[in-house]
């Protein structure tokens, strides 16, 4: 393939994975509101403490999911719309490296990689979240 079209499917994926990353948000934060809802059902009512307790421990990942998937999208924001459509990957590279938020083994790796990467804190996050909206329905069940 030419660089051109590298260059352009690039800036796609970029935007592609920026989008999966804002509907992210919206998945965790539905999560974050069904963990608070079975904290609340759980301690008003007389459901299992064990569902409260698990809900909210499951808030825990959930809530640092959204941080990772709320700093992703906004890097791959920038890297889709970088100058000459030309992603900065090099420049990523060592500003997470300064930051001490990548390690030097993972530098380099081409858009694509990163993309996948970025779609797995995405599926776990619904994952979180099913499981979040599963302990809800459950604690309303046992009222």
């Amino acid at each position: 393939m030419d660089a051109d079209f590298t260059q352009r499917t690039d800036a796609w994926i970029a935007h592609a994975v920026t989008g999966a990353l804002s509907g992210a948000v919206w998945i965790g934060g539905a999560g974050l509101a069904f963990a608070v809802a079975t904290a609340w059902l759980g301690v008003a009512t007389p459901v299992p403490r064990v569902l409260a307790a698990a809900s909210l421990l499951l808030a825990l990942p959930q809530l640092w999911l959204l941080l990772r998937v709320a700093i992703d999208r906004r890097l791959f924001d920038a890297l889709a719309t970088a100058q000459h459509g030309q992603p900065d990957l090099a420049g990523l590279d060592a500003a997470l490296l300064d930051l001490g938020w990548m390690p030097a083994q993972r530098a380099g790796r081409p858009l694509p990689d990163r993309a996948r990467g970025a779609l797995r804190l995405v599926r776990a996050s619904a994952a979180l979240t099913v499981c979040q909206l599963a302990l809800a329905l459950l604690t309303l069940i046992l009222r």
